[in-house]
């Protein structure tokens, strides 16, 4: 356990949880898959958006797990995963608060009635999830 996730689980926003490998590497692929059909020729800003979205929170997610930690149920559950990432994979700063930042972007559109993404905005997504993916398979020897 590293000290700045125990600091998380004392304010509630992680549960410490045994990791399980089989559960990571399942992240893991559907990342991969995500991100494969996140590329698709006719796919719109926005569906590409959204999967980049989920790829890169899959991967976050499996950096958290495989870190023995899930995150708690509670209000921000899903941003978490992307602000622990530079203790979880070692990303810098600039890549996990922009994926903090595009996570902000997903639930606007996706809760507040915003704008759908746009083509740049998925462009940029897309490559912070590639960046992330690098380093995960860094982290976890693939």
């Amino acid at each position: 356990m590293t000290a700045p996730l125990d600091n998380l689980v004392r304010i509630g926003q992680l549960k410490p949880e045994p990791p399980a490998r089989d559960e990571t590497r399942s992240y893991l692929r559907k990342a991969a898959m995500y991100l494969r059909d996140a590329e698709l020729d006719g796919m719109s800003p926005a569906g590409r958006f959204m999967l980049a979205y989920d790829a890169a929170h899959s991967l976050a997610f499996a950096a958290l797990r495989a870190q023995g930690y899930r995150p708690d149920a509670s209000r921000g559950h899903r941003a978490v995963v992307f602000q622990t990432l530079e203790v979880t994979v070692g990303a810098p700063k600039e890549l996990w608060v922009a994926l903090d930042r595009y996570h902000t972007r997903r639930n606007a559109s996706e809760y507040a009635g915003m704008v759908e993404a746009s083509a740049t905005e998925a462009d940029d997504l897309l490559e912070l999830a590639r960046q992330l993916e690098v380093l995960c398979n860094r982290a976890f020897g693939n």
